[in-house]
């Protein structure tokens, strides 16, 4: 008699006979309180650990640099980041993007957003735009994607402005960091994103009812996950098996979808690669070729050494995630 085995059974197969595999240790980058985070995706992170037959631990760490160093030295093998890290770990790290998140509802993108209090004269980006060194702004960390690639292509570098050089006050802060210096009149505007919005505004009903969006980006692929590329195929294989499939498929999808929405209000994980970056490789380039131009420091040759480098990396990352097309 002829028997049908599912592809897991496989996966399971291989895990078994090969149980030697290190442990999995899985970086969680936050903006927000990372003893909260790690609470909230714990219950995921245990079943990973039922379904690979591995211990499983996470590290919760806001400090970008570190992750990456992390990564690099094997000491993270998977890692839930966002587009601009998860580039640098795929170009600097041996990281290779395997599926995306997605929001309550299957939104799989988000946009960028700029706050202000109800009662704040500013009622659309000219406004915003149209004070120089009279605002207070709580953007975001250097590198960020939501916070500090989109907003300063999309808003300000189109219309030839540099934030630091535009705002009064200019605070390098995180979602929710920004979002209560606003709430406490700290500043005047603050960065956000529509996926971060909605958990404060669950956290923070009350500030977030005296809030409005006065500005919002073309839409953007949400946060990546991201693996060492050099895993073991069946390890690899079981790992992205359990993401894509976890809420969506098995005996315990409605205790899954719970811990998912608990997590990070998420629906679950949608198969993604490396070409899913070529957003950010576009907006990263832009910004360095903006910033090169106000440069005031460099020579012109310099400036013309410096613009070719960037182009150079620039078709070294295309290639990396799969060519042009």
């Amino acid at each position: 008699m002829l028997h049908r085995f599912s592809p897991l059974f496989f996966v399971l197969l291989v895990l078994l006979v090969n149980p030697a595999f290190a442990d999995l240790n899985v970086g969680l980058l936050v903006s927000r309180n990372a003893d909260q985070t790690l609470e909230d995706w714990q219950p995921i992170l245990d079943d990973l650990a039922l379904a690979t037959g591995q211990k499983v631990r996470g590290q919760v760490l806001s400090d970008r640099d570190e992750l990456l160093r992390r990564m690099q030295k094997g000491q993270i093998q998977i890692a839930r980041v966002d587009n601009k890290l998860a580039l640098d770990l795929v170009e600097n790290a041996k990281g290779e993007v395997f599926a995306r998140l997605s929001q309550t509802g299957n939104i799989n993108d988000y946009r960028s957003v700029m706050l202000v209090k109800k009662n704040s004269p500013i009622k659309n980006a000219d406004d915003l735009l149209n004070r120089p060194k009279q605002l207070r702004y709580a953007g975001g960390k250097p590198g960020t994607t939501a916070e500090y690639l989109i907003p300063h292509y999309h808003l300000f570098f189109k219309r030839n402005v540099l934030p630091e050089q535009y705002f009064k006050q200019n605070l390098q802060l995180g979602t929710e960091g920004a979002f209560v210096a606003l709430a406490q009149g700290q500043v005047d505007v603050a960065v956000s994103n529509t996926f971060d919005l909605e958990q404060l505004k669950e956290k923070f009903p009350r500030d977030f009812s005296q809030m409005r969006v006065v500005w919002e980006s073309p839409r953007f692929a949400f946060d990546p996950l991201v693996m060492r590329s050099d895993l073991p195929a069946a390890q690899k294989a079981a790992v992205s098996q359990f993401f894509t499939n976890y809420g969506r498929t098995g005996s315990n999808t409605a205790l899954a979808k719970q811990r998912l929405y608990y997590a990070d209000q998420l629906a679950g994980f949608v198969k993604a690669d490396n070409r899913s970056l070529r957003q950010v490789t576009d907006l990263q380039l832009f910004h360095d070729l903006f910033r090169l131009t106000f440069n005031t420091k460099l020579t012109a040759e310099a400036k013309v050494a410096q613009e070719k480098s960037y182009y150079q990396r620039f078709d070294a990352l295309i290639a990396l995630l799969g060519g042009a097309k």
